[in-house]
């Protein structure tokens, strides 16, 4: 997603392997929502897809305050109405457009208009539920900037951990250590989840220069244990198949890995910073695709096949309509 192209330093051009980790993170994104619904002839296997893929919204976090620039960190009114004013349209417009498809369609939707109805709608993204992102960053980017500003880098990362390390325990570890389940909502959007990324981003971009000193092949191995103590995290505190979870201590490393292997790849190839800028359009809709695809074409068969679908078919229609709205300025500033 390119959620913070807004917030980039005028002076930076599109880096690839940036844009090439936003394409693998939206095919992760897919695949863990292919997965959700699924692999009914092999749950293990759906399980397992789920699992692994749980790196990408942490990484769609940590890439978005990576282009912060310093002079937004230390206006946080500014930042976070900038924020919310690149995301909040399209978090209504595609809301708005989920539920009057399912209305047409004949579901039943429980949509409350009391303000608390209203609330959990925008904080959870109802019928459109993979719209929490959007909120969730606006939150947390709140908090971030603001204890950013006040208290600094090294306060702010402590502060970030401790609110993680207390989601992980409401969140995953509640049925293990409380006896407790809470709604899956209450520890990942936007408090708990969001500001340890978030801080995470600015670290990196901040101590980037550290990063060329790390060995690829070291990255790509610690990614690899960490993805696997993920999985079997995942099933500890889980315990059944089709569902993972939503993050855990081992998924803190496991993204954080992910994104630093793609930071030092040194990617050319002008088609990733195509499908990159194409990846937070295509965000907005996969879940319309996949429930079109899966209603109406009856795909559902095929996972593998519906993950490669949904995830060409949601990039190439955001691809379009990036490009017709260029022309359109175009032909509007010529006229």
């Amino acid at each position: 997603m390119t959620i913070s192209r807004s917030l980039m330093s005028p002076q930076s051009s599109r880096n690839a392997s940036l844009d090439a980790l936003r394409v693998v993170s939206f095919l992760g994104i897919v695949a863990l929502h292919v997965a959700g619904g699924g692999f009914t002839g092999n749950k293990p296997i759906g399980f397992v897809v789920d699992e692994m893929s749980r790196f990408a919204v942490p990484v769609f976090f940590l890439l978005s305050a990576y282009f912060w620039r310093e002079e937004d960190l230390a206006a946080p009114l500014r930042l976070t109405w900038k924020l919310a004013r690149r995301v909040i349209p399209a978090f209504a417009v595609v809301l708005a457009v989920t539920v009057a498809l399912r209305l047409i369609e004949g579901s039943h939707l429980r949509l409350e208009l009391s303000p608390g109805g209203v609330l959990h709608l925008v904080w959870t993204g109802g019928p459109a539920f993979h719209l929490w992102f959007l909120p969730a960053l606006v939150l947390g980017g709140a908090i971030v900037v603001v204890l950013m500003k006040y208290l600094g880098l090294r306060w702010t990362m402590a502060i970030a951990f401790f609110l993680y390390a207390t989601g992980t325990v409401l969140g995953a570890y509640s049925p293990t250590l409380l006896g407790l389940r809470f709604p899956f909502w209450f520890d990942r959007n936007g408090l708990f989840f969001a500001p340890v990324f978030l801080v995470g981003g600015i670290f990196l971009r901040r101590h980037r220069a550290m990063l060329e000193n790390l060995p690829v092949t070291a990255i790509a191995l610690a990614a690899t244990i960490l993805a696997a103590l993920h999985l079997a995290e995942g099933y500890f505190v889980v315990g059944r198949y089709p569902m993972g979870h939503d993050f855990s201590i081992a998924t803190l490393g496991y993204a954080f890995a992910v994104a630093i292997l793609f930071m030092r790849l040194d990617l050319r190839s002008p088609i990733w910073s195509i499908l990159g800028q194409a990846t937070f359009g295509a965000y907005l809709i996969h879940l319309i695709v996949l429930h079109t695809l899966a209603t109406y074409l009856k795909l559902g068969a095929s996972s593998w096949m519906m993950i490669a679908l949904v995830f060409t078919v949601s990039l190439g229609l955001s691809m379009a309509f990036r490009a017709g709205r260029s022309r359109l300025a175009e032909a509007v500033a010529r006229a």
